[in-house]
Protein backbone atom coordinates (compact mmCIF):
# COMPACT_ATOMS: atom_id res chain seq x y z
CA UNK A 1 0.00 0.00 0.00
CA UNK A 2 1.50 3.33 -1.04
CA UNK A 3 0.80 6.37 1.10
CA UNK A 4 1.55 9.89 0.01
CA UNK A 5 3.48 12.08 2.41
CA UNK A 6 0.90 14.33 4.05
CA UNK A 7 1.49 16.33 7.19
CA UNK A 8 -0.61 15.66 10.27
CA UNK A 9 -2.45 18.94 9.66
CA UNK A 10 -3.29 17.99 6.07
CA UNK A 11 -4.51 14.57 7.14
CA UNK A 12 -6.72 16.14 9.82
CA UNK A 13 -8.20 18.60 7.31
CA UNK A 14 -8.97 15.95 4.71
CA UNK A 15 -10.34 13.59 7.37
CA UNK A 16 -12.65 16.30 8.69
CA UNK A 17 -13.83 16.99 5.15
CA UNK A 18 -14.44 13.30 4.39
CA UNK A 19 -16.38 12.81 7.62
CA UNK A 20 -18.44 15.96 7.00
CA UNK A 21 -19.35 14.68 3.54
CA UNK A 22 -20.39 11.37 5.11
CA UNK A 23 -22.74 13.17 7.49
CA UNK A 24 -24.30 15.07 4.55
CA UNK A 25 -24.84 11.91 2.52
CA UNK A 26 -27.98 9.81 2.77
CA UNK A 27 -26.25 6.62 1.65
CA UNK A 28 -22.85 5.03 1.23
CA UNK A 29 -23.20 5.33 -2.53
CA UNK A 30 -23.95 9.07 -2.36
CA UNK A 31 -20.95 9.57 -0.09
CA UNK A 32 -18.63 7.88 -2.59
CA UNK A 33 -20.14 9.94 -5.42
CA UNK A 34 -19.68 13.21 -3.53
CA UNK A 35 -16.05 12.40 -2.70
CA UNK A 36 -15.27 11.49 -6.32
CA UNK A 37 -16.36 15.00 -7.28
CA UNK A 38 -13.55 16.34 -5.10
CA UNK A 39 -10.96 13.82 -6.31
CA UNK A 40 -11.11 11.46 -3.35
CA UNK A 41 -12.17 7.86 -3.00
CA UNK A 42 -12.76 5.43 -0.16
CA UNK A 43 -12.05 1.72 -0.17
CA UNK A 44 -12.37 -0.93 2.51
CA UNK A 45 -9.28 -2.40 4.11
CA UNK A 46 -10.16 -4.90 6.80
CA UNK A 47 -12.01 -3.05 9.55
CA UNK A 48 -10.91 0.38 8.32
CA UNK A 49 -11.54 2.51 5.27
CA UNK A 50 -8.69 3.98 3.24
CA UNK A 51 -9.06 7.45 1.75
CA UNK A 52 -7.45 7.65 -1.68
CA UNK A 53 -6.45 10.42 -4.05
CA UNK A 54 -8.02 9.47 -7.36
CA UNK A 55 -5.79 11.59 -9.63
CA UNK A 56 -2.56 10.24 -8.14
CA UNK A 57 -4.04 6.76 -7.62
CA UNK A 58 -2.50 6.62 -4.13
CA UNK A 59 -3.70 5.92 -0.61
CA UNK A 60 -3.69 8.90 1.72
CA UNK A 61 -4.62 7.54 5.16
CA UNK A 62 -6.96 5.19 7.01
CA UNK A 63 -10.16 6.21 8.80
CA UNK A 64 -11.25 3.93 11.61
CA UNK A 65 -14.81 2.63 11.27
CA UNK A 66 -15.68 3.99 14.72
CA UNK A 67 -15.17 7.56 13.45
CA UNK A 68 -17.59 6.96 10.60
CA UNK A 69 -20.26 5.61 12.94
CA UNK A 70 -19.80 8.24 15.64
CA UNK A 71 -22.83 10.47 16.18
CA UNK A 72 -22.41 13.95 14.76
CA UNK A 73 -22.49 17.04 16.95
CA UNK A 74 -25.91 18.52 17.59
CA UNK A 75 -26.87 21.10 15.02
CA UNK A 76 -28.14 24.34 16.40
Amino acid sequence: MTHTALSATEIAQVQDFVLAERRKSLSEREWHFRLRGYGYGVRESGTNRVVTALLENTDLFEIDETLLNAPSAAKG
